[in-house]
């Protein structure tokens, strides 16, 4: 057994060999993180049962908090599925102990959206500190809300066929082919899922 380290996501204890090493951006950048945080106080948010105003509070409490993140993130496979990043990279710096480029602290105004997506997503109300932009599209395969400013994929037939096949998606598509391309949209929380299973499935890092 190699060394022991902690998922700085989720607490599992992970060996450092099947961890992944990323920059605070990686992570502030990812709805599907802030979801799995924001889920872990619901219990609390419902139990004081805090109006607009101490909602907002909290969510600007918890984004700061995690924007000011100065060090490296060690991420276990499964939370992998959150982020978007290089992931023989992020390998090499877990196992080498290295510090990837532009890590430190960030901004909170430069990834707020991202959180707030989520924030509506797990509690049902865009957060009121932070302007709601206009929905440009829904994913194809979650029906999540594609806010503008968001990132988006597209899944061609060919590989939304292979990934059904091999497990990497769990059911097909909400609906048939888009006509101007002949896939599929996708919001980045379905997307990095994806490419996270792809490369496992694929015998990846």
């Amino acid at each position: 057994m190699g060394e022991q380290v902690v998922c700085d996501t989720c607490n599992a204890g992970i060996d450092r060999a099947h961890s992944y090493c990323l920059t605070t951006t990686n992570v502030v950048l990812s709805e599907a993180y802030w979801r799995s945080q924001f889920r872990l106080v619901t219990n609390l948010v419902k139990a004081l049962d805090w109006d607009e105003r101490n909602q907002a509070a909290a969510f600007d409490r918890l984004i700061r908090d995690v924007a000011g993140s100065a060090t490296p993130w060690l991420i276990c496979g499964g939370c992998s599925e959150y982020f978007a990043f290089d992931r023989a990279a992020a390998r090499e710096h877990a196992l080498r102990g290295s510090v990837p480029e532009r890590s430190g602290a960030v901004d909170p105004g430069g990834f707020a959206q991202f959180a707030a997506a989520a924030w509506e997503y797990v509690f049902g109300r865009w957060p009121a500190t932070v302007q709601q932009p206009t929905v440009k599209d829904t994913c194809d395969f979650c029906a999540k809300k594609i806010y503008g400013g968001e990132f988006a994929g597209r899944i061609e037939a060919q590989a939304a066929e292979r990934h059904l096949a091999s497990g990497v998606l769990d059911s097909p598509p909400l609906c048939p082919p888009r006509e101007d391309h002949g896939g599929w949209l996708s919001c980045m929380v379905c997307m990095n899922r994806i490419v996270a299973r792809a490369d496992r499935v694929g015998g990846g890092r």
